[in-house]
């Protein structure tokens, strides 16, 4: 199953399309949530930032036909809406020697950097690709239609003659194992728990 890069699916969200822009939000969230922890090791915080990134590119969305670098963006605002976030967390309680400014210098990401959480989106959509495509064609068909073209299980059921009940125990077992082969190679208990957000 083949996905829409980056760029189509920021150009989509510019247009005004909500389900390509749900589709970047799930696609982004897991590398910028691996990233936000390296500068704040709050979950919640993090989490929040990236919420409220996403929500500021949707409600400006009009604004932001001229980004160019998509991901160098996002990643920018991010951190920058992250670094408000933690600021705002911490008014009041700073102590002698701490420095939002070299927070802010440590947080910016090198090229280097850069690369590395491309790399590791791309690694995941593949690892999940590989781990679909291990499914049966049964299955492969039920996450397809549930997933990728949002059906219902009634829809679902409708359209292959298959009972609901049956439908979402295939499914539920389908998630458990992308999740063991997830585990497998190597990836984190938040991305093993968010299998659901990334098959969209």
């Amino acid at each position: 199953m083949t996905k829409p890069d980056i760029r189509q699916l920021w150009e989509g969200m510019v247009q005004g399309d909500e389900t390509l822009f749900l589709r970047l939000f799930r696609l982004l969230y897991p590398a910028l949530q691996a990233y936000g922890m390296k500068i704040q090791p709050d979950q919640g915080l993090v989490k929040d930032a990236i919420h409220q990134t996403f929500l500021y590119f949707w409600e400006k969305r009009d604004q932001l036909d001229h980004v160019l670098q998509h991901e160098g963006y996002i990643y920018t605002s991010f951190r920058r809406q992250l670094l408000s976030v933690a600021r705002q967390q911490t008014d009041g309680l700073s102590f002698p020697g701490d420095s939002l400014a070299a927070v802010a210098e440590q947080a910016i990401p090198s090229h280097e950097d850069f690369l590395i959480h491309l790399n590791s989106t791309q690694e995941l959509q593949q690892a999940i690709a590989a781990a679909i495509a291990r499914l049966s064609a049964r299955k492969q068909l039920f996450i397809r239609l549930r997933y990728y073209e949002g059906l219902s299980y009634a829809d679902i059921s409708a359209r292959t003659g298959v009972a609901e009940r049956t439908i979402y125990n295939k499914i539920h077992e389908s998630i458990k194992n992308l999740r063991r082969e997830l585990a497998k190679a190597g990836f984190p208990q938040e991305i093993l728990s968010s299998v659901q957000l990334l098959l969209r």
